[in-house]
């Protein structure tokens, strides 16, 4: 997969995740948001390059 289509994964993942709660919108959130994005990005590369 293309760095892009990797990235999409993950904004529908996390959009997916935060549509079922009702977290405020705020610095801390943010943060947190953040990291879950970046782990989910972390895990399709991962799962992308041992299908290589």
């Amino acid at each position: 997969m293309r760095n892009s289509s990797l990235i999409e994964k993950t904004v529908e993942i996390t959009i997916a995740k935060l549509s079922g709660t009702d977290a405020p919108a705020n610095q801390a959130t943010g943060k947190l948001t953040a990291e879950f994005m970046q782990e989910i990005y972390n895990k399709l590369v991962e799962l992308n390059a041992n299908e290589d």
